[in-house]
């Protein structure tokens, strides 16, 4: 009973042995396949990788290609504003050769509307204005339309504050329209800073000088003027008007 009892164990031991050395084994070969497994499963990210990234590109052409009409489309739309307000621009002009006032200011109206920001437009527009304001016999709308056109000056003035045909018309309506001729005294200053030789703004502005009462400035202009104008004519009126204002006078 004894021998066959240490036969069995011993046996078994052989066993234990035998499958121990098939775990290793396996174990080996595992550890062996595992990097292999990790490489093909790399292989296979990177290729998913690859693929996504040429799917991405093609989209991301198309996306361009697609950007490149968008942007073609948005120049030719601006390109046919632009020439809209070209055409309303041009249009107002010939109807202010003909003296169509009100059909110039609804066409300078749809000009400014694409370009507010354009001092000379804003000019014949607020210029067509006060020549309706000067055709009416409606008080009311007489009012209305020197108001549009004062509206038009200032703000061709605030786009460009060089912009010296506003100044020198808005002066001109405070002046004889508005009666409002002592405003008008900064803004000839200012035009005649730049128009320094000019010789209607010096005239319009001894007037206003007048107004003020300021008759010594008033007599500098006309002597500028008979000094500066090259129209006998003109040399002639500020002479005249100097030594009617130095004789007491305060006409202009």
């Amino acid at each position: 009973m004894n021998s066959f009892v240490g036969r069995n164990i011993k046996l078994t031991s052989g066993a234990v042995t035998v499958a121990a050395a098939f775990s290793r084994s396996l174990l080996i070969a595992v550890l062996a396949i595992l990097p292999l497994l990790s490489s093909c499963g790399e292989a296979r990210n990177r290729e998913s990788l690859a693929e996504r990234m040429a799917e991405d590109d093609e989209r991301i052409s198309e996306l361009k290609a697609k950007i490149r009409g968008v942007d073609k489309q948005v120049e030719n739309t601006i390109e046919a504003v632009k020439d809209k307000g070209t055409y309303w621009r041009l249009l107002g002009l010939k109807y202010m050769d003909y003296k169509m006032w009100g059909e110039a200011l609804a066409a300078f109206d749809e000009a400014t509307e694409i370009y507010p920001e354009n001092a000379p437009l804003l000019y014949n527009k607020a210029l067509t204005a006060a020549q309706m304001a000067l055709s009416s016999d409606i008080p009311e709308l007489k009012a209305s339309y020197f108001a549009r056109a004062e509206t038009g000056y200032r703000r061709a003035i605030l786009v460009d504050p060089r912009y010296t045909p506003s100044m020198y018309a808005l002066s001109v309506l405070l002046v004889f329209e508005l009666d409002r001729p002592l405003e008008a005294a900064p803004l000839l200053q200012d035009y005649l800073k730049i128009e320094r030789s000019n010789i209607n703004g010096r005239f319009l502005l001894a007037r206003v000088y007048l107004e003020a009462g300021m008759k010594n400035e008033a007599l500098n202009l006309y002597e500028e003027i008979m000094n500066l104008a090259k129209d006998k004519t003109d040399s002639m009126k500020a002479e005249e008007l100097y030594n009617r204002v130095a004789g007491g006078g305060n006409d202009s």
